[in-house]
């Protein structure tokens, strides 16, 4: 049941119903690379885990991978993403529509700690910090150090 315009309750007509259900199964999400910084809340938030991702610390890579066949369109990825560069848009071919195969929708390669090696997060991630700091502050975070190294290079000068 629903409540119209009127307050009173409304059944929602079968109808509608469906119509509701089959625009979510046309949708799936878009992601606009040259934004996307890979920070993965989009496949955190995804509660049928259409999203995913996958990291090799070997290949030093960071993927964000889609298998269509669980998205349901409900959106909440779009409401998620900080950067606003995923969105729903309608499946294009029955190619989008069938099989359970994983897509890559975005990768990048993955930052390494200057110091000791250590796999820390998608360069597209450093490289927006980065800027959004350089924007705000004269001095730089250092991005390119985990946090153990950080405290360990603080100490350092300090003493």
């Amino acid at each position: 049941m629903r409540l119209s315009a009127s307050g009173l309750n409304d059944r929602m007509s079968r109808r509608e119903f469906l119509k509701v259900i089959r625009l979510k199964n046309d949708l799936k999400p878009l992601i606009d690379k040259e934004k996307c910084t890979g920070c993965s809340l989009c496949a955190i938030d995804c509660s049928t885990k259409a999203l995913s991702v996958s990291q090799s610390p070997e290949r030093d890579t960071y993927q964000l991978l889609l298998r269509q066949q669980a998205c349901d369109g409900c959106g909440v990825c779009e409401k998620s993403c900080p950067e606003q560069c995923l969105r729903l848009v309608e499946k294009e071919s029955e190619q989008d529509q069938a099989g359970d195969e994983i897509k890559v929708i975005f990768e990048d390669s993955l930052s390494r700690c200057a110091e000791c090696g250590l796999p820390l997060f998608p360069q597209a991630m450093a490289k927006n910090l980065e800027a959004k700091i350089r924007m705000h502050r004269k001095a730089a975070w250092p991005f390119h150090l985990c946090p153990s190294c950080r405290i360990t290079t603080q100490l350092i000068k300090e003493g």
